[in-house]
């Protein structure tokens, strides 16, 4: 399996091209880069730290190296948020930037399976699902974090191993995500959690972005991005049946059309194989129609801004035209 990742020098894609670096079936990891520099000395990094396991050879390359990449991730962004915005601000920061990519890497890999990683992820994987044709199978955005994050705040509240924890988050990869504490289960067995429970696991996930960037790191949580990305993959080569929220576009799924959104999905070799629908309960089902809504919002301004990008160009091509000069 060959791997572009797109922002390979940066800490998500760093991060990420570790974790699968370590899986013995990625013969191949390319890591795309402005600073080549930078990904190169990744790239020697982590062939070296994954000698004694496996032989994936990890490099810098450029737009032609990556030709016939199974999977591309794209982990491209503007970095540096105020402690309270929220990851649907970057989408005027991020738009340009993931759309320029777009189009030359799914030239030269046109069965692709794509992951998105910039923010805001739902409304960027339907624009390029949209956009470039993609098929919805073939697409998917990073939002396990908030499963992850979840499912680490259960454990918190109810004193166990978040490992025994199954729970899920649909939705945004953002403020309007839903937690599903209808359907908790913790060693298999369904688990009912009182007020003042839900209320807890709530404040701790509701908080944690904002907690995250007052801290002032100077990064994105990169290893919980990475971990989440090396999950899925495996899925993806192995065909193992688990269920991993993703992003995805929808078709009718949860009575949701022209968005995409976290839902639990499973792989097959070919990208997303099927979609979960779970059973909600009315406030969740109201919950994850807000969230759509919040989203479709996202989709019409990233219209907007594309329009006026594509507005400005022709403007400029008509001005060269005329010679550069002013009429």
């Amino acid at each position: 399996m060959k791997i572009t990742i797109a922002g390979g020098a940066g800490c998500v894609g760093s991060c990420a091209a570790y974790r699968l670096a370590q899986h013995g079936f990625v013969s191949e990891i390319v890591l795309l880069d402005s600073r080549r520099n930078v990904a190169e000395a990744h790239g020697l990094d982590i062939e070296q730290a994954v000698v004694h396991r496996t032989k994936t050879r990890v490099r810098a390359g450029d737009i032609k190296d990556t030709r016939g990449s199974d999977v591309i991730i794209v982990a491209v962004g503007v970095w540096g948020r105020s402690p309270t915005a929220s990851r649907a601000m970057n989408l005027g920061q991020n738009l340009g930037l993931v759309m320029d990519l777009v189009r030359p890497l799914n030239a030269e890999s046109p069965s692709a399976l794509w992951m998105i990683v910039t923010t805001p992820v739902d409304a960027l994987v339907h624009l390029i699902h949209r956009i470039f044709s993609i098929p919805r199978e073939k697409i998917i955005g990073i939002n396990r974090n908030d499963t992850s994050r979840l499912r680490w705040s259960i454990g918190k509240v109810l004193s166990v191993p978040a490992t025994d924890v199954e729970a899920f988050v649909l939705g945004e990869h953002g403020d309007t995500q839903v937690h599903l504490l209808s359907r908790v289960n913790v060693r298999g067995e369904r688990v009912s959690l009182d007020a003042q429970q839900k209320g807890e696991v709530r404040s701790k996930i509701v908080g944690f972005l904002s907690q995250w960037n007052q801290l002032q790191p100077g990064r994105t949580a990169g290893w919980a991005t990475a971990e989440s990305i090396g999950d899925i993959i495996g899925s993806v080569a192995s065909g193992d049946k688990q269920m991993w929220a993703s992003s995805t576009p929808l078709e009718g799924e949860y009575g949701l059309h022209d968005v995409s959104l976290g839902v639990p999905v499973r792989f097959g070799p070919t990208g997303v194989k099927e979609i979960i629908e779970f059973d909600l309960d009315p406030a969740e089902r109201t919950g994850l129609e807000a969230s759509a809504n919040a989203i479709r919002e996202q989709i019409k301004r990233g219209e907007a801004l594309l329009t006026e990008s594509a507005g400005a160009l022709n403007e400029l091509l008509t001005w060269l035209k005329k010679g550069g000069k002013r009429s």
